[in-house]
């Protein structure tokens, strides 16, 4: 094979062979060519020059996007507050790493101190800033202990789904797709609903809210979970049941309830898994919408045979 490495120029005529090798790397070559050719590439340099100038770095789109920092502990080695946001940052679950225990609502509220740095996130936007005093939120107005949180972006009018402390789980939120709750993500299969109904046992047909396919567990295989109710058929304004239902992965056909209703006002979505205690087990954040339009939040714990909550519903419902 020939190479193009470097080679002495000694005075004299040059072996064939190696003129060969330097007309093939660019050298020995035709001095009117290699003009031409250098004229060419000047002309191409100077044309993007051209180009270059008129670009505007203040606005160009290719500029890089700096992330964010989301480096730090996570548990069991530190705890971890969730919260949902509404005028304030509300605690609905929480790990005390020096309790090694799951809690939620007001419990957690010891663990985030003034200046702490908390991640918060939107479908579109997400941002660090700095935990406020305590404040209450806007679902809890008239509070004579606020039992939420004040933080200043929130309090200048920007909107949040949710937010995280410290900073660092916010890389750990597994959040579902709205699509899950949409009309076409509203499936199930015949054998799913047959299985569903016969755990319900309706009064009226079941109605999917929600469809959802995720690992929960850590085991490698994908869990689902539904979102159902059932129109009352006595009262088309009310509902006769709602409830989320979760079938294991390793238990096909299997279905338990994670949490249920017959108060004929709550509907439900699962909206994140999070790993608040570090266990490789996901708990389940869940909001419900009330048919007077009032709402809340809560996370829930999986375990064997449903789920247990880490504190009341949120906003009082």
């Amino acid at each position: 094979m020939l190479s193009c490495a470097r080679h002495d120029r000694t005075p004299g005529r040059l072996p064939l062979t190696l003129a060969l090798v330097l007309a093939a790397c660019g050298g020995a070559s035709d001095p009117a060519k290699g003009a031409k050719a250098d004229a060419k590439d000047a002309k191409a340099d100077a044309k993007t020059e051209v180009i270059d100038t008129k670009r505007n770095d203040a606005t160009s789109l290719d500029k890089a996007v700096q992330a964010l920092d989301l480096s730090g502990p996570v548990p069991p080695e530190a705890s971890a507050v969730f919260f949902t946001v509404d005028g304030a940052l509300i605690p609905i679950g929480c790990y005390d790493s020096a309790k090694k225990k799951l809690e939620g609502g007001k419990d957690c509220l010891g663990l985030v101190k003034a200046g702490d740095e908390v991640y918060l996130r939107s479908n579109s936007v997400e941002k660090l800033d700095k935990a406020g005093a305590p404040k209450s939120s806007m679902c809890q107005p008239g509070e004579d202990k606020p039992t939420s949180i004040g933080i200043p972006s929130v309090d200048s009018g920007e909107t949040f789904d949710y937010a995280v402390f410290p900073k660092s789980m916010g890389k750990l939120i597994n959040r579902v797709d709205p699509e899950t709750y949409s009309e076409k993500g509203r499936v199930a299969s015949e054998d799913e609903k047959k299985a569903l109904t016969e755990l319900v046992k309706p009064d009226a047909e079941l109605q999917i809210n929600q469809s959802v396919s995720f690992d929960v567990d850590g085991d490698g295989q994908a869990d689902k979970l539904f979102s159902v109710y059932v129109v009352n058929p006595k009262d088309s304004e009310k509902l006769s049941y709602s409830g989320v239902l979760l079938q294991r992965g390793n238990a096909p056909g299997k279905w338990v309830p994670l949490l249920e209703s017959r108060n004929d006002t709550e509907t439900y979505t699962v909206r994140a898994f999070i790993d608040l205690d570090g266990d490789k087990s996901q708990e389940v954040w869940v909001n419900a919408v009330l048919t007077d339009g009032g709402g809340g939040d809560r996370i829930f714990k999986l375990k064997d045979g449903g789920a247990d909550p880490l504190a009341k519903w949120s906003c009082g419902i």
